[in-house]
């Protein structure tokens, strides 16, 4: 943590000291945090935003020791309650609560995440400050009144006593009940009713589809995403990397590793907001007499007389590490480089895993000799180009080799398993290594193929191995790389692990799904779409997997082993596909494209206003053929062949397009929605 941001933290904590009796010394002060039970409790980053504290997401002790760059919101998790707060607090209580069920649940907020925070601040100070001597501006730094606490508690506890498996729409429809009562105390009137009849709740059954333009995502090569983190990481076309938050789309590019001794600039920017290419890259012109390398800045750039510098090593792939500021670089040699062959981790070298950190801490450390470049002469019979003896990143750990193709981390167990090939024709290795040191444990497997794919199971304690076509598919223990099992099917295209680690979804180029044992190695029930399956991943539970084809995007119950709901999805390129907790996420060409499949719940004009799109308007257009005229929502969906139950939510809900002359969808620019919210008919506009 820098020094600048715990100042600014001391600062915001000494200016709340100023308000209250001696902040911390006095008994009687009404905000020592000591006085409040929840603030015994641990608090997570729940960044899959599922107001649930899961396995993965990390615990910390204080919001103090959180990077100033989270984005995530903060969740205490009680038995009769739970709490969150934004992800800019430096509390969680009871009030943070509201904000946050505020930044959430009100469609009326738009703009900024700073600004839509600033927005519910301003709204709950004027429904419920005087009331009850609260200052909404100062409770996102510091805890509230006891009493006014107390009250928040009790409600809270027993809005979600109420049935129903949304947390997040008990609480919101405990503050809904809160305002229109004018009171923090809904004990007794908020009913059950209230949960069934006023809200929509789309949680896995619908999907909604949107995209993050990225320029700078041009190749399939090492995609990597954490499931926890929902953060992607990707070596773009340059060998540079791509680091982007697919909850809000910020995407970050930086060089781990330059030729000079200086830190590398990282540029942070809004891909998706920005057309400008403000990364830290120069632009290569290659054209004329260029001389430029096609690694950018990786490796540096040298005429050196009209001949263009190689470079003797180029990053294969990259993964992430326990947290967003480290990752797992592999090196390996070019042409132009040392091919030399070894088995295990070395003490030098250019190539081989290194476990460095990412952005603006990265930096480059030079070789203990200086770098040398090969030169050759320009005698007849042509010139042989100069080389560039890379510069090392700079690491916590590295096991050096030459031929490290690929590699996957079971941080729960704090374990790395890399591909290590024995040269052309010999097949490779599985070696275990530590994820800390990345020192070999001793473990490992035989592969027939230096080139396997490798699956990790959702608790990290199994490995699925491919290999090459006519060997069987084995699934292993990640901890001890010893045989668990051998797959009876040798096709597999795509696979992931389902229904607590006991079962393999699998698909083989064709348009069937299959379940598979993994005890037995057989399968065990199979589901046939209308066309061939392209991508397949299951989210973080396995108990939802989805199938991209060339047409359509599915989602898959995996206890049921059936369909819960498919729509469209026709993009190309697609280089891979992933889950989250909430959402698929899908790589392609020049864009992150993200489909919601859970936290759809709330008011029916607050789902209206996520729901509604150009493509939902355009495949209105298609399907129904009808003239472009104002509608419900209800009547919209209804024409696309949405089933009733869905569409009979949104009858109340009203659709005005803009400019009012527009005769087709393609001139359609913004929508008016129309709908009742918290007692009142409100109307918001969207662009589309």
């Amino acid at each position: 943590m820098n020094g600048k941001f715990k100042l600014s933290k001391i600062a915001v904590f000494i200016a709340g000291c100023s308000l209250v009796v001696s902040c911390g010394s006095e008994e009687n002060s009404t905000t020592k945090s000591d006085l409040y039970d929840y603030s015994k409790q641990s608090i997570c980053v729940d960044t899959d935003r599922n107001y649930t504290c899961t396995a993965g997401e990390k615990k910390v002790p204080t919001l103090w020791s959180v990077a100033s760059d989270n984005t995530a919101p903060f969740l205490i998790e009680n038995r009769d309650y739970v709490l969150t707060a934004p992800a800019s607090a430096d509390v969680v209580s009871p009030f943070t609560t509201l904000i946050q069920n505020e930044i959430l649940f009100n469609p009326q907020f738009s703009g900024s995440v700073a600004q839509v925070q600033a927005q519910a601040q301003t709204y709950l100070q004027q429904l419920f400050g005087d009331q009850y001597n609260l200052d909404f501006n100062k409770l996102n730094t510091e805890h509230g009144p006891k009493e006014a606490t107390n009250l928040l508690l009790a409600s809270f506890t027993h809005a979600l006593s109420l049935k129903g498996d949304s947390r997040a729409l008990k609480i919101s429809a405990a503050v809904d009940k809160m305002v229109s009562n004018g009171s923090f105390d809904i004990t007794k009137s908020l009913k059950q009713t209230d949960l069934d009849n006023s809200y929509v709740n789309l949680n896995k059954r619908y999907l909604i589809p949107g995209s993050y333009p990225m320029r700078t995502l041009s190749t399939s090569s090492a995609i990597t995403i954490n499931e926890n983190t929902g953060m992607l990481l990707a070596l773009t076309y340059d060998n540079k990397l791509l680091q982007i938050d697919t909850a809000t789309g910020l995407s970050h590019t930086f060089t781990p590793a330059t030729t000079t001794q200086t830190a590398p600039t990282m540029s942070t920017y809004d891909d998706h907001y920005d057309d400008d290419d403000d990364d830290d890259d120069d632009d290569d012109d290659h054209h004329g007499g260029d001389c430029d390398d096609d690694y950018g800045s990786l490796f540096g750039d040298d005429c050196n007389d009209g001949g263009t510098t190689q470079p003797a090593s180029k990053i294969l792939s990259a993964a992430q590490g326990d947290h967003n500021k480290n990752a797992y670089l592999i090196y390996q040699p070019t042409m132009y480089g040392d091919n030399s062959m070894s088995y295990t981790c070395n003490s030098t070298g250019n190539n081989g895993i290194f476990l460095t950190k990412l952005g603006k801490n990265s930096q480059a450390s030079p070789l203990a000799s200086a770098p040398k470049i090969s030169t050759y002469s320009r005698a007849s019979g042509g010139s042989k180009p100069p080389v560039v003896v890379p510069v090392l990143p700079v690491s916590s750990a590295s096991c050096k080799n030459n031929h490290i193709s690929e590699l996957i981390v079971s941080l729960n167990h704090d374990t790395v398993a890399a591909v290590f090939s024995k040269g052309y024709g010999q097949g490779a290795e599985l070696k275990q290594l530590s994820s800390d040191t990345l020192k070999p444990t001793g473990n490992s497997y035989d592969l027939s193929s230096a080139q396997p794919i490798l699956v990790l199971s959702k608790q990290q304690r199994s490995l699925l191995v491919q290999q090459d076509a006519g060997t069987p598919a084995v699934v292993i223990n990640a901890q001890t790389l010893n045989l668990q099992s051998e797959i009876i099917k040798s096709d597999i295209d795509n696979a992931a692990f389902v229904n607590n680690d006991k079962q393999l979804i699998v698909s083989d180029k064709t348009n069937t799904l299959r379940w598979i044992d993994i005890a037995q190695g057989s399968s065990i029930a199979t589901i046939v779409l209308a066309e061939n399956v392209l991508k397949l991943a299951s989210d973080p539970t396995g108990k939802q997997s989805a199938a991209l084809t060339n047409k359509n995007i599915y989602l898959i119950d995996n206890e049921t082993k059936s369909i819960i709901y498919s729509q469209a999805y026709t993009q190309g390129n697609a280089y891979g596909m992933s889950m989250l907790s909430n959402r698929i996420i899908i790589s392609r060409l020049g864009a992150i494209d993200y489909i919601q499949f859970d936290n759809l719940a709330g008011s029916p004009i607050k789902i209206a206003k996520q729901m509604l799109s150009k493509d939902l308007l355009t495949n209105w257009s298609k399907k129904s053929g009808a003239s472009l005229t104002d509608m419900t929502l209800a009547e919209l969906l209804r024409d696309i062949g949405e089933e009733g139950a869905i569409s009979q939510q949104f009858s109340d809900i009203d659709l005005q397009w803009r400019p009012t002359n527009a005769s087709n969808v393609a001139s359609v620019k913004e929508v008016i929605i129309t709908g009742e919210y918290r007692g009142q008919r409100i109307s918001l506009s969207k662009t589309l």
